[in-house]
């Protein structure tokens, strides 16, 4: 079974050296390993569900004080994973468009996945936290009932405090939408 894990450092450095140690600690992919507002450094990565684990504990350890927020998403759904790796598959004629706004990666990361478990749509994309302040947006696609219901429930799983927004837009505008992902 694959996961999904993350951790969220406070510095930018030490999180670099503690990302390197989960590497070469266990057979995980690297989804990114990226600085991201305001001067916090996230490592993103996949692999069995006992690989990923192992990999969040030696970060942990490597650099434990600095650790901000953490994730383990074990069967993450597929739509949020091609979101994450850039390569969703986008119908951009007459959708509706959802919109979840975090305070973190992590509660980001964590209502995408529930909102593409618990509905009929595409993740179109996680925008994390660059040039953002620190925030994070999910960009979620599909006919509008599916839509709201996966924004509903990605709303659900966000931590008090840690969501921002959240919006449902009908049949948005196409040069608007095309813009916007």
């Amino acid at each position: 079974m694959k996961a999904l894990g993350l951790l969220e450092f406070c510095e930018i450095t030490r999180g670099l050296v503690a990302s390197d140690s989960m590497l070469k600690s266990a057979p995980v992919e690297l989804i990114t390993a990226t600085s991201v507002c305001p001067g916090k450094f996230i490592v993103l990565i996949t692999g069995e569900v006992g690989a990923v684990k192992s990999a969040l504990k030696t970060g942990r350890e490597s650099f434990n004080e600095g650790v901000i927020d953490e994730l383990l998403i074990p069967n993450p759904d597929e739509s949020l994973l091609s979101a994450l790796w850039g390569t969703a598959d986008v119908n951009m004629e007459r959708q509706s468009l959802g919109l979840i706004e975090t305070f973190s990666v992590a509660s980001a990361i964590k209502a995408a996945d529930a909102a593409a478990k618990g509905a009929n749509v595409v993740v179109a994309e996680v925008r994390l936290a660059r040039g953002m302040g620190g925030k994070s947006v999910v960009v979620i696609l599909g006919e509008v009932s599916a839509v709201k219901t996966a924004v509903e429930n990605g709303v659900r799983v966000v931590e008090e405090g840690l969501l921002v927004s959240h919006a449902v837009i009908s049949n948005v505008n196409q040069q608007l939408l095309r813009e916007w992902i």
